[in-house]
């Protein structure tokens, strides 16, 4: 009986304790979501043609993201422009872009060292030709892939806005676009091969912004 009971209690304080943690943890990303709000309207941010609030989108968009931190890619995508949609549009292109060239970059150093051994005589032009590819074929494959959560609108004066625009992209998936994609620029640049240390590197998730 006593076993018992000490094993109610070892699992009542586990439970209600890691209740406690987790009410402590969402208060804490509450506080922080109210603090980061206050200052993007400080900056002249208003919400784009959304029902909901600027708090409760960010507090839902941080929680999704918070929710799967590994897996889950923060993509924020600005742009300037008169027209709504336009603006809008090319925000999320520029996020896009400016994940894609991060790809670019982030394989363009490593290329010349890790081409397999059928690729000893590629020259530099072939190299920059697959880089090039790549990038394209990046940021095509996961245009279809990142999820749009909110849009932040602020007026710039003489009729021009800035658009923001915060999305995340699935890791997986985007690992799998990039596979793809390095497939196809290899075809282009004419290499006969990428050796695994190459897909291996392709593989690794895209360094965030600045």
């Amino acid at each position: 009986m006593k076993k018992s009971f000490m094993y109610f209690m070892l699992v009542f304080a586990i439970l209600f304790g890691g209740v406690a943690s987790v009410g402590a943890q969402s208060k804490a990303l509450a506080k922080d979501v109210k603090k980061r709000v206050k200052e993007l309207k400080k900056e002249g941010w208003t919400m784009q043609a959304s029902t909901s609030t600027m708090d409760y989108a960010l507090l839902k968009y941080r929680t999704y993201m918070e929710e799967d931190e590994d897996n889950r890619i923060a993509i924020n995508g600005i742009a300037e422009g008169k027209n709504l949609k336009i603006g809008r549009e090319n925000a999320i292109m520029f996020g896009i872009s400016s994940y894609a060239g991060r790809a670019k970059a982030q394989i363009q150093g490593k290329l010349k060292g890790l081409l397999s051994a059928d690729n000893k005589e590629a020259t530099s032009e072939e190299t920059d030709r697959f880089a090039a590819a790549y990038e394209m074929g990046v940021a095509a494959k996961i245009g279809g892939l990142v999820k749009q959560h909110f849009v932040l609108v602020r007026d710039m004066g003489n009729g021009k806005k800035e658009f923001n625009v915060f999305m995340s992209l699935d890791e997986s998936k985007a690992r799998k676009a990039r596979e793809e994609a390095a497939e196809t620029a290899r075809q282009k640049a004419g290499l006969a091969d990428l050796s695994q240390d190459v897909k291996d590197f392709i593989g690794e998730p895209i360094e965030p912004e600045e």
